[in-house]
């Protein structure tokens, strides 16, 4: 006698996997970014001494921003690709220091004619302090990823279970209808 499945425990499984692979192939691709992102002819003794303290390079990306000076920018980011085309802000000023975590510090800029707000990230990078994109790298490192992956995944899951027990349901009644009335 051949027993009715009434849960594809295979396909199940990969179901839940699911976010964990992509969470997995992203960092992956974090990672693989890091190895080729910073551009060394910007971690020389000058810039290591212009830029030895997380606050200076606030200042100096203050002004980058309301000068929309992409060379400036270019070495607060040390990259090797050129950053976005940004307009000049003169309005922009920078306010406080909101935070800092293991590994970025976190200043608040703000624009006083629009009153909009605009969070950049300073690191420390081999022996000097950076500027970072708010870039998939950026949020890979940071940890900031499970702020969007957690309740993602977790959303997932219950999709998942409950779409699963609904199958499940439907072929176990199903089971029954037919033992009831062949």
């Amino acid at each position: 006698m051949k027993k009715d499945k009434h849960i594809d425990w295979p396909y199940f499984s990969g179901l839940i996997l699911i976010p964990v692979v992509v969470v997995a192939f992203l960092f992956i691709i974090s990672v693989v970014q890091g190895l080729f992102r910073y551009d060394p002819a910007y971690f020389t003794e000058e810039y290591r001494a212009r830029y030895d303290t997380p606050g200076s390079v606030a200042v100096d990306l203050e002004r980058a921003l309301q000068d929309g000076d992409e060379n400036l920018m270019e070495e607060l980011l040390g990259t090797r690709h050129s950053p976005k085309t940004m307009p000049a802000r003169p309005d922009l000023v920078l306010t406080v220091m909101i935070s800092s975590s293991d590994k970025y510090f976190h200043y608040l800029y703000f624009e006083t004619r629009s009153y909009r707000r605009d969070m950049r990230y300073v690191k420390e990078r081999d022996g000097r302090f950076i500027a970072s994109e708010t870039d998939l790298y950026f949020y890979m490192d940071s940890g900031q990823w499970r702020k969007l992956a957690g309740p993602l995944a977790a959303i997932w899951w219950i999709l998942v279970i409950v779409f699963t027990t609904a199958v499940y349901v439907y072929r176990r009644m199903a089971a029954v209808r037919k033992s009831m009335f062949g």
